[in-house]
This record gives structure tokens, sequence and C-alpha cells, in this order.
């Protein structure tokens, strides 16, 4: 039994892969190393290369440790949560970086050759036009302006961390159904998805989530998957949920996600058992006046057709014995299972899973990994079924994408 004072290591990933990570962020500082002294002089000294690299140490170590090796009581104090954040400004600043850099030292490439080739000349360092307001030479001022390039990066990296991380906005969206039940007219669900409690999701912003949730005064409360990733925090987790099934009229329904299968989901399933929460695992649970919710479980799978066998098989026993004039809410951790919603016609369908992509531009997600089903509300015909950008993270960065809370109130058309 370890001891409150004790390290241990988190559940997780594995030693390789925490070696493949360590080699990774070493490579990316390398070529960082590389490519900072021609990009501009001022980065070629000495002091700025040792200080480059103490600072990426220290952030690989803080990172490690914040992950993988730390007391089982939490973390030290609130002052390494701040110290967190820098770790992660600086190597995911460094990443924005280098491709910031490499993309405009092809660009000045690429001018220099066409300026060869067309027996342009370059600027001449001996121009000294002056800028009056300045009092500098253009030159002057286009060097100081190249060299702090690499601190735009860091800036944006800074936004994406801490302001990621602390904002939480509400998303609250009137959905019309002809098939709605009178009775369910005005009915209000509140959604929370893809929380991963653990160094970036405590108890205040558990807290703070669930104060926000009740001032929306929803009947019902879903959850759809990865709820906690430090399963030191899930009995507190549990006190606060059971405590909040108090403040709403239906309760708390929650549906399995990845995440639990990482960490530990038979403890997971016995502190939810032990709870008010309903899981709903490949079932469905009537909640009165018409309305049904059904959960399906995550469809693992060796391949693609396997995957898809999985999904059909979980929807198919999630919506057994639904009378057909009842209306039916599906609760998904991942959003393929709206193929199977809209083929069956559910009126309305809650997933996750995706956070969006995290990173944005004008709405659309700028990372390689996609899905058919990315972000936000989709509709066939009369079904909705709406993708959560997530209510927290397991890596702090956000841009264009903030977390949310998402609440759907039913209106008959």
């Amino acid at each position: 039994m370890l001891k409150k004072t004790e390290v241990h290591m988190q559940q997780g990933p594995s030693l390789y892969a925490m070696l493949f990570i360590f080699l990774l962020l070493l490579g990316l500082t390398w070529l960082g190393g590389r490519i900072l002294p021609k990009w501009h002089p001022v980065y070629a000294g000495k002091g700025f290369r040792y200080g480059y690299w103490i600072a990426t140490f220290l952030a690989v170590g803080t990172l490690i440790f914040s992950r993988w090796l730390r007391p089982v009581s939490g973390f030290p104090g609130e002052w390494f949560r701040y110290l967190i954040y820098a770790a992660y400004v600086w190597m995911v600043g460094l990443v924005f970086m280098l491709v910031l850099l490499l993309a405009g030292h092809s660009v000045r490439w690429l001018v220099s050759k066409v300026s060869q080739m067309t027996g342009q000349v370059g600027t001449d360092p001996s121009h000294t036009e002056v800028i009056p307001a300045e009092g500098i030479t253009r030159r002057q001022f286009l060097q100081g302006a190249i060299a702090a390039v690499p601190a735009v990066p860091m800036a944006v990296s800074a936004y994406g961390v801490i302001g990621g991380d602390t904002n939480i906005v509400v998303n609250r969206h009137t959905l019309p159904f002809p098939q709605l039940p009178p009775a369910l007219d005005g009915f209000k669900i509140a959604q929370i998805s893809d929380t991963h409690i653990g160094p970036f999701f405590g108890m205040d912003k558990l807290d703070r989530v669930l104060a926000m949730v009740k001032q929306e005064n929803p009947e019902l409360l879903a959850v759809t998957g990865d709820l906690v990733d430090d399963l030191d925090l899930l009995p507190l987790t549990m006190q606060r949920l059971a405590a909040f099934q108090a403040e709403l009229a239906q309760g708390i329904f929650y549906c399995w996600g990845n995440h639990e299968y990482f960490r530990d989901i038979g403890r997971i399933r016995r502190a939810l058992d032990a709870s008010p929460v309903t899981v709903l695992e490949n079932r469905n649970q009537a909640v009165g006046n018409g309305l049904y919710l059904a959960g399906v479980d995550y469809p693992w799978g060796k391949n693609k057709a396997e995957v898809e066998a999985k999904r059909q098989e979980f929807f198919t026993q999630a919506v057994r014995a639904i009378p057909a004039e009842a209306f039916t809410v599906l609760l998904t951790h991942h959003p393929d299972f709206f193929d199977n919603a809209f083929a069956a016609r559910v009126p309305l369908s809650l997933a996750g899973h995706t956070h969006g992509g995290q990173v944005a531009i004008f709405g659309r997600s700028i990372l390689p990994v996609q899905y058919k089903y990315m972000r936000g509300m989709f509709q066939q015909d009369s079904s909705f079924g709406y993708v959560s950008v997530g209510t927290g993270h397991w890596l702090p960065v956000r841009i264009g994408c903030p977390a949310e809370i998402s609440i759907f109130t039913l209106k008959r058309k």
C-alpha cells in the first residue's frame, strides 16, 4: 500500500512511450536550436544556447513529473500548476515556433533565389534611410522585427495554454421536433464531456462547472465519457456528482468513454455503481413523459469492420424495446454512432471524444486527427447530433475552440 508521501507511476503511457516522447521533445529542441541562429544572429550566442537548453530540460522534466511521477496526494501546491503552465507554454510554443520559422526560412530562401535569377540586388547594407519617428535605419528596424518573430508563437502558446485551460463557455441550443410529446416541450438537457479530471481539471474546476450547469436549470445532466484520468480524484468526483444529483429533477446519466478503459474501468464502475449516477451501458431507461435515454459503450475493435460491427451491436442493444412513439436521446462518447442514430431516426444524439481538435481556425480543426463528425451540430432530416468540444482536456492547449458546457432545450415544432 502506497503512503501518501510516496510517488507512483500513473496508469497510462508505458516506459517506452515516455522514452519516445522524451526523445521527440529533445529532437524538436535540437531542431529549434539549429534554426534559430540561422534566423537571426542574436540567437547564436553562447548565453542564449545555454538558456534555451536549460529551459527545455526544466520543461520536459516538469511535464514528465506532472504526467507520470507525482505524489498520490496530488501536486505539491497551486504554485506547481503554474509551473506546469510555463512548461507547456515553452514546449507548445517551441512547436509553433518551428513551424513558423521553417516557413519563414523557406520564403527567405525562395526570395533570395528569385533575386539571384532576376539579377536583382538585395538591400544595400550601407543604405541609411532613417525613420524619423524612431531615429533608426530601415534596415535596423527590419532586423529588430525579424529577431522578435520567435516571440509571436510563444505568445500564441501562452494564450492557448492559459486561456484554453481557464475559459469555459455555455453553448445553448433550442431544437424543434415534430414528434416531441407535449409534456416535453421546453425540457432542458445539460451535457458535459471529456472533463479528464486530473492535472488540469481539479475539484475547484468541477465545482465551477456544476455551478454553471445549475444556473441553466436543466432537468438532467448527461456526461458523455472520459470523466476522470486521475483516479485519486475519483472519490471526490463522485461526492460532487452525488451532491449535485439532488439539484436535478431527473438526475445524472453517464456513458463510457475510451479513457475509462485506459485508466481502470473496474474501479470507475464500482464508484459509479455506489453513486446515484445512472450508467447507460448498451441499454436505455425511461425518464418520464415519453422520454427515453439510451447509452452505448465505446466500440473497440481491431479494424474498421470490427468497430462498425460493434457499433451496430451496441446501438441495437441500447435502443431495444423503446416504444415507437417515445422520444429518444442517445448518449455516446464516440460520434461515429451518429450514423447508426441517423439511420434509425433517433431525434437527438450527444457525443464528445474529439475535443473539437482543440486548435481551430474559423471553426475548423487544423490538427491531422480528423473525424467525420468533428464538432458542433449535425442534422439529418429531423434528427440532430451534437459533438461537444469537451469541458476539459488532457493537453491544455485550446485556440479557437474553448471548452464548453452544452445546453439543449427541446421544443415541439
